[in-house]
């Protein structure tokens, strides 16, 4: 199940199950490796006791585990080598980790009242049922969105003495949800008690229901990280994680834009490349549109390609303070299904030579020589307009 919620999450690239020793000795259940973030999954079994706790000797023994996980990876200095399906072997690289997050999964019937972190070590360590890792992974979907909501409560419990939540972590959840992804709202207390009701009543808010089906888009932009490892392109994991690095907001405003620049593609007879470029929270990204290549002898794909690589040099130029350009690209006409090529350009600045140089290519192709501005606008909250009734 914890596989299953968690490549579906964070997707195949960056989970690893099982991880395992030279001797073949298990190091904990799940290990999901994304940039500079590690999170250590360990999983137990338990079942309640009378009195409707757990028995504390089971779970400090889950605890127990993921500390010697993390001390496995990160101390004891022994080559390790990851795998998963989509990456096949390679060597665990502690010194790149910056952050290293641990939970605890707690599987079986949850208990009513309990603590989502606790120490061990001195380390924190967040406490999951299953059902809440079922929630939170469907509902933090993103690597992102959900490390976001490991680093807030690390915070949050770092600063409050006492906590205590009813019902189910989810009920921390919604609230964190409802106050702009923070717990602000807690500040100055020395205790809380998080009631029972809080998730529910999100989600039967109308803002929630709208954001749910607003999301919808944004699975395109996951669907194009997958084709990205399977375009063959060498440089696949970089472009592939700097999409992946998104939140799910931004990836349904990217996907929305792509979509909105493919239909205008479509409807454009004129032409048979249409291009559309974002500049977006210091990165560019540019879509690209192609037809059928304008000379016989030229291949689609080469054309394709050649004409996302032209755009995207251009890109850099065009917005210098964008260092990172990801170009997209795909079929000019909208079918049931598509291809993709893609592009990474990480470049220092411009140098004048090579501003004049892409002047110069502006000239020849005419890339950014007839601009049409478009303002996209989106929140993640939409409020659904009501009908007015007429008097």
């Amino acid at each position: 199940m914890l596989e299953a919620l968690a490549t579906t999450s964070f997707l195949e690239d960056w989970c690893y199950p099982s991880p395992r020793l030279p001797d073949k000795k298990e190091i904990c259940d799940l290990l999901v490796v994304f940039d500079r973030v590690a999170i250590i999954w360990q999983v137990k079994n338990l079942t309640l006791r009378k009195d409707g706790r757990y028995h504390p000797a089971e779970v400090e023994k889950n605890l127990r585990q993921l500390e010697g996980a993390r001390r496995t990876l990160f101390d004891l200095s022994k080559p390790i080598t990851l795998a998963n399906p989509r990456r096949g072997p390679e060597l665990f690289d502690p010194s790149k980790i910056q952050e290293v997050f641990l939970i605890s999964l707690l599987a079986g019937e949850g208990e009513e009242i309990f603590s989502p972190l606790v120490e061990a070590k001195n380390r924190p360590v967040h406490v999951f049922t299953s059902t809440f890792a079922d929630i939170v992974l469907n509902e933090l979907d993103t690597i992102s969105d959900f490390v976001a909501y490991l680093r807030a409560k690390e915070a949050l419990l770092g600063a409050l003495p006492k906590l205590v939540v009813e019902g189910g972590e989810q009920e921390l959840l919604a609230l964190y949800l409802f106050n702009e992804r923070g717990f602000d709202n807690f500040q100055g207390l020395t205790m809380a008690v998080v009631e029972e009701g809080h998730w529910e009543k999100l989600k039967q808010r109308s803002e929630y229901i709208a954001k749910q089906r607003a999301n919808e888009p944004s699975y395109l932009w996951d669907l194009m990280i997958n084709r990205a490892h399977e375009s063959g392109n060498p440089r696949y994991e970089l472009i592939a994680r700097e999409m992946a690095r998104l939140t799910r907001f931004e990836r349904r405003y990217l996907a929305k834009g792509f979509l909105e620049g493919h239909r205008l593609a479509n409807d454009d007879l004129a032409n048979n490349v249409f291009r559309r470029t974002v500049p977006f929270n210091g990165r560019t990204y540019c879509f690209l549109y192609a037809g059928t290549p304008p000379k016989p002898e030229e291949r689609e794909g080469d054309f394709r390609r050649l004409n996302l690589q032209l755009q995207c040099v251009t890109a850099r130029v065009k917005f210098p303070d964008e260092k990172l350009v990801i170009g997209i690209a795909t079929e000019k006409r909208i079918a049931d299904h598509s291809s993709f090529d893609f592009c990474l350009l990480d470049n220092p600045a411009p140098t004048p030579e090579e501003i004049e140089e892409v002047a110069a290519l502006q000239r020849d192709t005419g890339i950014f020589s007839n601009i049409t501005l478009t303002r996209l606008h989106e929140v993640e909250y939409p409020r659904e307009k009501k009908e007015e009734k007429p008097e």
